[in-house]
């Protein structure tokens, strides 16, 4: 089983453990807690995201620069590359320790809400010492693992510790314990997580040597690459903030619910994504011709998915609310809420492999002003927004970013990467927009009892396949080139698979 199957396939399934026990646990802390314990430990977490920032893009600038040496199999430059990663992240986790003391004291007092400060403190304490960790063992070694392809073990660990820490939440709330008791467990088992990381990293790179001179001009980019980390930042986690400080905690719930939901769709998405994203890096930087032709049918068929399973999710997202949310004590109901999601969703993910390029190029300090606008129209439109419309404000504000920012992704990777047209991909956008909506009207027509979850189940199964299937005839029969190079690649990858069994065979 090659590397990139592993990925795939562990990702697709530690995506669908998180889903089941995900959509399990919130309902719990809604209904145990209330919709404002949810809403202020979805903040909490969002906040932590941008605290992350101080790593600065050491992460990303270290894939990045580690490409190249492991496609060479150069252990020296590996070794050198990941002393300055280790090196950065330290002195980093300093700094992260002192930001989690000045927001577990800020924090509690810009909030006007029911829970007591201590509590949220607590939480703020237990929450950031786990990410502590990442910072001062855990960094440095997924991003070699990454590097070389291995985000299959990544996934694993994350799965299981993710399973444990679902399963002692369930088993707390059960017993009635407080939230700061469950955010204790979790901290504890961050800990155990951080012992596992180190059991692989000394059994399968016991050959890097963290006392290797420094490489710091290697992940130099990390300056740049921070504005782009802010960007994405600013989509993924300023929404919950800003309606939890505008509209308060119960409007912060109702959006992390439905956040949530498309979410695990965006994730699964990124899993099988990752699958192919460190050989695409690695080609970019040993052979561009061959990249430049594999891109094609990488940016086709990951649209066509992408479109497919967030059509899907658009047509049985409100009948499983209506069930999920039964009994909570804010309404979560809204027709234009999947419409609003479905749209950034879409955007983000059509222009994935856009943005990955750019980054296997190391093109971040070129397109970090592009970012900084980016962020800047998100935050200002939402600003403007929340205050009139609420909910559909902070949506509304990522929307009119995205619309910016996803176009000049195209249009830049296209001139300066791949060096085509960028009508190439606009094509692909309106068969794929276009198939969505009649999609969504075929299905106005047909009538499907929806009023339980075994009933939701057994009739999302077959519209997910159907309609996936749909989407990725239509997607060749409108990119033949593509349809054709990339029956050519799954014939190689077969052949070589099947000449190497004749060889263990024999």
């Amino acid at each position: 089983m090659n590397k990139s199957f592993k990925n795939i396939f562990f990702g697709i399934l530690g995506q669908a453990i998180t889903i089941a026990i995900g959509i399990v646990l919130p309902r719990m802390f809604i209904l145990s807690y209330g919709s404002e314990v949810n809403g202020m430990l979805t903040s909490v977490n969002n906040i932590f995201t941008y605290i992350a920032l101080l790593e600065a893009g050491i992460g990303t600038a270290t894939i990045q620069a580690l490409y190249g040496p492991i496609a060479r199999n150069d252990r020296q430059s590996v070794s050198e590359i990941i002393s300055a990663t280790h090196y950065f992240y330290k002195r980093v986790g300093c700094y992260y320790l002192v930001a989690i003391a000045i927001f577990a004291i800020v924090y509690p007092l810009a909030v006007k809400s029911e829970i007591p400060r201590t509590t949220v403190v607590l939480v703020i304490l237990f929450i950031g010492l786990g990410n502590v960790i990442n910072f001062f063992f855990q960094g440095k070694m997924k991003q070699i693992m990454m590097a070389d392809g291995r985000q299959y073990v990544i996934t694993n660990i994350t799965t299981f510790i993710h399973l444990l820490v679902s399963i002692s939440k369930i088993v707390l709330i059960t017993l009635g314990l407080s939230v700061v008791e469950i955010t204790f467990a979790q901290f504890i088992l961050n800990i155990f997580q951080m012992i596992i990381y180190s059991f692989y990293f000394k059994k399968h790179y016991s050959w890097v040597n963290l006392k290797a001179k420094p490489n710091k001009e290697a992940i130099s980019q990390s300056k740049n690459v921070i504005i782009h980390q802010v960007t994405g930042l600013v989509f993924n986690n300023t929404d919950t903030i800003i309606l939890s400080i505008f509209c308060g905690y119960k409007v912060a719930s109702v959006y992390a619910i439905y956040n949530m939901l498309f979410d695990m769709i965006a994730t699964l998405l990124q899993n099988v994504n990752n699958g192919f994203i460190y050989k695409m890096g690695q080609l970019y930087n040993s052979e561009h011709k061959k990249f430049c032709k594999y891109f094609e049918v990488w940016e086709t068929y990951m649209m066509a998915l992408s479109f497919a399973f967030y059509c899907t999710a658009y047509i049985f997202i409100l009948p499983f609310l209506k069930l999920y949310t039964a009994g909570a004590d804010i309404n979560y109901i809204d027709k234009w809420l999947p419409i609003l999601f479905v749209s950034i969703k879409v955007m983000v993910s059509g222009r994935e492999m856009s943005g990955r390029t750019a980054s296997f190029a190391g093109h971040f300090k070129q397109t970090q002003w592009r970012s900084v606008a980016e962020m800047i129209i998100n935050i200002t439109v939402t600003l403007v927004c929340v205050n009139l419309i609420g909910i559909y404000g902070v949506l509304i504000g990522t929307i009119a970013a995205l619309l910016y920012r996803s176009n000049d992704m195209i249009l830049y990777n296209r001139k300066h990467l791949i060096k085509s047209s960028a009508l190439i991909t606009y094509k692909k956008w309106a068969v794929d927009i276009g198939l969505f909506v009649v999609i969504i009207f075929v299905n106005k027509l047909i009538h499907v009892e929806m009023s339980s979850y075994i009933k939701i189940i057994i009739a999302v199964i077959p519209y997910t396949i159907i309609i996936t299937l749909l989407y990725f005839a239509v997607a060749s029969l409108t990119d033949i080139k593509s349809y054709h190079l990339g029956c050519e690649l799954v014939k190689t990858v077969i052949g070589s698979k099947l000449r190497i069994r004749g060889k263990q065979e024999n």
